[in-house]
């Protein structure tokens, strides 16, 4: 199974429902099923959650909301060394990671959409043929 790694604050985030809608639709679409944690297992688990994130295309981290659970799994992915691409609500400070200048930001569910989607092709045009 090809999918990508979703890092974002669920509960936390009044619009999830309409962008794991998105996500799912733009996987679809590109040939990538999103991967969200919390309906996989069960319990938090530092190794599984790294073996998933290896396992991934790539992790696509919503830093929107700042939550420190993000930037916890954020970290781990960046140690996992997976291909890691961001976003976030216009906005939203982003602290502490490598390179804050390729944070793609969006203002509206249309914008987003629009990121993800670039976000995608970019990976499409990273990746070799498999």
């Amino acid at each position: 199974m090809r999918y990508f790694y979703i890092i974002c604050p669920v509960g936390a985030d009044p619009r999830f429902s309409a962008k794991k809608s998105v996500l799912e639709e733009l996987g679809i679409e590109w040939g990538h099923e999103p991967f969200f944690p919390l309906e996989r297992h069960r319990e938090f688990s530092i190794g599984v959650t790294m073996r998933d994130m290896q396992r991934a295309e790539f992790v696509l981290a919503d830093l929107s909301l700042e939550r420190p659970s993000c930037y916890f799994e954020l970290g781990l992915a960046e140690a996992a060394n997976a291909r890691v691409f961001l976003v976030a609500n216009a906005g939203t400070t982003i602290h502490q990671i490598g390179n804050a200048d390729n944070v793609v930001f969006y203002s509206d569910m249309m914008q987003y959409r629009s990121g993800v989607s670039q976000i995608l092709a970019l990976h499409s045009a990273l990746s070799p043929r498999r």
